[in-house]
């Protein structure tokens, strides 16, 4: 998926600093997980890891690629649902991917099923952010079909046919699938005004079977100091916070609605871009007159052993007032940092009213020894 601040180049940086620094695995919170790269990355590295986000479409994100273990086999659904067996006896989906040992993908069967057997259907994507609802983030086309997938998912769910981890896997693959075919620049505050070659290509899913790693992993959806206190004593608190005043609840309003789903309550939006009308998931840390406070509270209400804390050079926050807050919180003052310099993430190009200040940008992570 597309996205601000995500950490996925820089996995080999931040997993070798903490090797450098001699930290052993145990538990892990991944406090601000966004796509759920690095929590994914650490439960492969042996990490039991608590991730957390306020964003719904994170939550999905964190279930598929840190909570689950292994891939469903979908059993009910095909006991359950008549289109999905009318599909199986038909050979639709006879080129459903193969697993490893050869034999057919439940997975890849119900990844196949969605896309391509089920009939569109003119829902709440297609009614508000494609041209029939006088937005252009999806063709009409691609838009009936999220709806279809989303309300067949809801619909398995609901029915109890399929378990949480199937659910979630395939809710993920659908938000990542919308992404890709997204009339966007990278970002949904605005869309295009002109097909991108992307958005004209039809939806797809592709579903990534569930990564083996540690055990007991948890996701949870809430402000990360109130799942600091819940999760109590760990070993590490990896905090990456947003570095500037941009609200992804915002930046991301498509994908959250999405996840969340509009069967039971239809969302409200407002504006030219049918933005959600929700406070509850602004953030303090994009506030220059609160990300102070909140790192602190942060500090306050973890007990980690180990902080590492991921910023950039164009952070709210000023070097010395991050370095001075870690060595308040440091049990023995020290405080280390970690420099690497990668290419500025772009949404658009230079323009008028909109100067990026070069193309790259240094990520700094800060390491300090808490208790």
């Amino acid at each position: 998926m597309r996205y601000i601040g995500n950490k996925t180049r820089l996995l080999p940086f931040l997993l070798g600093a903490v090797r450098r620094l001699g930290i052993a695995p145990g538990v892990a919170h991944d406090a601000f997980a966004g796509t759920a790269s690095v929590g994914r990355a650490l439960k492969t590295a042996g990490w039991r890891v608590a991730s957390s986000d306020l964003m719904d479409y994170s939550y999905v994100l964190q279930r598929a690629y840190v909570v689950a273990q292994r891939v469903p086999s979908f059993a009910d659904v095909r006991v359950g649902d008549p289109d999905f067996r009318s599909a199986l006896r038909s050979g639709a989906l006879q080129h459903a991917t193969r697993s490893h040992n050869g034999s057919a993908s439940a997975l890849g069967e119900a990844a196949r099923f969605l896309t391509l057997a089920l009939p569109p259907s003119r829902g709440f994507i297609a009614e508000h952010f494609a041209p029939r609802g006088g937005r252009m983030y999806f063709t009409d086309e691609n838009a009936e079909r999220i709806d279809a997938i989303r309300e067949r998912l809801h619909h398995w769910r609901a029915e109890g046919l399929v378990s949480d981890d199937g659910f979630y896997i395939l809710l993920a693959a659908l938000i990542e699938g919308a992404d890709r075919i997204a009339n966007t620049a990278g970002v949904y505050a605005a869309y295009m005004k002109r097909w991108q070659p992307n958005a004209r290509r039809p939806l797809q899913l592709a579903p990534m079977p569930p990564l083996r790693g540690a055990r007991g992993c948890t996701a949870h959806r809430a402000d990360a100091s109130v799942v600091a206190r819940e999760i109590g004593a760990i070993d590490l608190l990896y905090v990456d916070p947003p570095y500037n005043s941009r609200q992804y609840a915002g930046y991301y309003h498509v994908p959250e609605i999405i996840a969340r789903g509009w069967m039971h309550e239809r969302p409200h939006l407002s504006g030219r871009t049918g933005m959600l009308s929700d406070r509850a998931v602004r953030s303090a840390w994009c506030s220059p007159l609160r990300v102070r406070d909140a790192l602190v509270e942060l500090l306050e209400s973890t007990r980690a052993r180990h902080l590492l804390v991921s910023y950039n050079t164009e952070g709210l926050l000023s070097a010395r007032t991050l370095s001075s807050v870690l060595r308040e919180a440091s049990a023995d003052g020290v405080v280390r940092r970690f420099r690497r310099r990668y290419r500025r993430y772009r949404a658009d190009r230079d323009r008028v009213g909109r100067r990026y200040r070069g193309d790259h940008v240094s990520e700094l992570l800060y390491y300090t020894r808490l208790r």
